[in-house]
């Protein structure tokens, strides 16, 4: 069983982890805002990528004082954090997040984003406003002592379908593969969107075979049953392929729907794995925030 229960704090505030690796390139790409995003929001957000630009670059983050503090998540990246940031408690400083995301695009790992966090006690909504509009921050409790919450607000600095505010960005396991983002245009029919989520976390399989349940993975039973779906999921990211180079749309949508339909049976194999209520409702809250289901 994953345990997720306090994995960011113990990581981020109890002591560093060992730099894994050196940090990527920042590869200039902006956010792709909705029309609900003020011009000055948008501004605030390309201020924000114009300041951590210089902790893209190899070992820069790492010197500024950055760790990695878990892997790559698939719908948000891998956050490198601060201490000294994230035990500063509220933050308001813009241009100071307190931890860096990273994700792989055309095969290099790049600057995607930042967040914002800080521990609080349940039942505190009062949030700092760091932007234009005071896009809302989400939760994770499991991610906290007990009576604790930690709240996070998250900026993209890449297209994000649900603009640069979102808690999740379901490009990215298509991008770690070397797949166009989908449509944003169509996100809005919850039907697409749910196809893109789903789709999303079956690549995301593919991508990096450890990033989602990995605990669960070395169950032999569940072990058996994920070889045999991302050996399918392999198979279909050709099909992706040639449907975007032909701009068949129909084709994409049909190879979507069948990539997607193996990330239901990859997700009833990880609840159905749970060996206790506990461990069961765990798996599914992980899975319902990568799908985009954040706490607010």
């Amino acid at each position: 069983m994953i345990d997720t229960s306090k994995l960011l704090v113990v990581a981020a505030l109890l002591g560093p982890s060992s730099v894994a690796a050196q940090m990527p390139s920042m590869h200039g790409m902006h956010h792709d805002a909705p029309a609900t995003v003020s011009p000055a929001a948008r501004r605030e957000v390309d201020s924000v990528a114009k300041a951590v630009v210089p902790l893209g670059v190899p070992g820069a983050a790492a010197k500024a004082g950055f760790r990695p503090a878990f892997g790559w998540i698939p719908t948000m990246g891998e956050h490198w954090v601060s201490r000294a940031q994230m035990v500063n408690g509220r933050q308001t400083n813009r241009a100071a997040p307190s931890q860096l995301m990273f994700s792989k695009i055309a095969g290099k790992d790049s600057l995607v984003g930042a967040a914002y966090g800080y521990v609080t006690v349940v039942g505190d909504t009062v949030r700092p406003v760091l932007f234009d509009g005071a896009p809302q921050w989400h939760e994770h409790r499991d991610l906290a002592p007990d009576g604790m919450t930690l709240v996070m607000l998250h900026v993209w600095f890449v297209p994000s379908p649900d603009g640069p505010f979102a808690g999740t960005n379901p490009n990215l396991p298509f991008w770690a593969l070397g797949l166009d983002a989908p449509d944003a245009s169509r996100m809005h029919d919850s039907a697409f969107k749910s196809r893109v989520y789903r789709a999303s976390l079956a690549l995301a399989e593919v991508a990096d075979t450890s990033s989602i349940l990995a605990n669960l993975e070395r169950r032999p039973e569940v072990r058996a049953s994920l070889v045999a779906h991302r050996d399918t999921i392999r198979s279909l990211i050709p099909e992706l392929e040639k449907a975007q180079k032909s701009k068949d749309t129909a084709r994409w949508d049909r190879a979507l729907q069948k990539t997607a339909e193996q990330w239901d049976a990859i997700q009833a194999t990880y609840v159905g794995s749970a060996r206790t209520t506990d461990g069961r409702e765990r798996i599914e809250r992980f899975i319902s925030m990568l799908l985009g289901k954040h706490a607010e």
